[in-house]
């Protein structure tokens, strides 16, 4: 049965990590990828380890040869080839987390991961992280294995001269720009249009309000005008009031005095 491998290009060990784990026969849950074990004196992974149980207690190991997929979300294994990867499975080391040292004797960063041909396990590139090295700092970078000179238990060292020109590693860089960009734009025109939105009604409120406030000041005016009328009305009717029961009184405070003078001479 020939290899199946959905992943054609190279694929990053840390986005196998965790990757369920199935039995191609029977379709069985084996358990999770724990780790992926790379001979680094070839660079090249020729196993990997399952986690399963409590806690992921129990571990298992299988050759690279006895993968025979690796898709978007599971691995399938043929647990009924020969697993020759249990031989020396101690000895293998990830190499993640070494620190990059140039021939030079500068420290460059650190390795956090590195990239594989899925249907060999060969090792394409190491990435590591960058420490100002090229003026950007946390970068990842490209090194290629044919670049490492010496490989300890906690470092690795390489050509200075590969170091001082190692690209950047972008993988999907463009599209996500591009995904970037295109939202950032729909954010701005939506922006925009709100933007024009709010402005228009801006400018249709003032007229709004201006003709809601002339409409009040006009109705106060006749209110007050109305009114003020009604109390000069009101004014000039207390005032002839006043003034009629003024003449009265006085007509008849004039009767009574002429009343009471003519009596007083008829008593002598």
């Amino acid at each position: 049965m020939s290899l199946l491998f959905i992943q054609p290009k190279p694929i990053r060990q840390s986005q196998l990590i965790n990757r369920l784990v199935l039995e191609r026969q029977t379709t069985e849950e084996i358990g999770h990828v724990d780790q992926l074990l790379l001979d680094y004196q070839t660079h090249r992974v020729v196993g990997l380890r399952c986690k399963s149980g409590l806690l992921g207690a129990k571990k298992r190991y299988f050759a690279w040869a006895q993968v025979e997929s690796i898709g978007t979300d599971s691995i399938l294994v043929n647990t009924s080839k020969n697993n020759k990867a249990q031989q020396k499975t101690e000895s293998w080391d990830s190499m993640i987390g070494h620190e990059v040292w140039t021939d030079a004797g500068n420290k460059i960063g650190k390795l956090v991961d590195y990239l594989l041909k899925p249907k060999s396990g060969s090792v394409v590139n190491y990435l590591f992280s960058d420490i100002g090295w090229h003026g950007v700092i946390d970068g990842m970078y490209l090194l290629p294995p044919v670049a490492i000179s010496s490989i300890g238990r906690k470092r690795v060292i390489v050509l200075d001269a590969v170091a001082q020109n190692s690209k950047p590693y972008g993988e999907g860089l463009n599209q996500k720009i591009s995904q970037a960009t295109d939202l950032i734009k729909e954010d701005y025109q939506k922006t925009v249009q709100e933007f024009q939105d709010v402005k228009r009604k801006a400018q249709q409120m003032p007229e709004q309000w201006k003709d809601k406030a002339q409409s009040v000041t006009e109705q106060f005016k006749d209110k007050a005008k109305v009114t003020t009328e009604q109390l000069k009305d009101k004014a000039q009717s207390v005032t002839k009031q006043l003034k009629d029961r003024a003449n009265a009184t006085s007509a008849n405070l004039k009767d009574k005095a002429q009343s009471v003078t003519k009596q007083f001479k008829d008593k002598k």
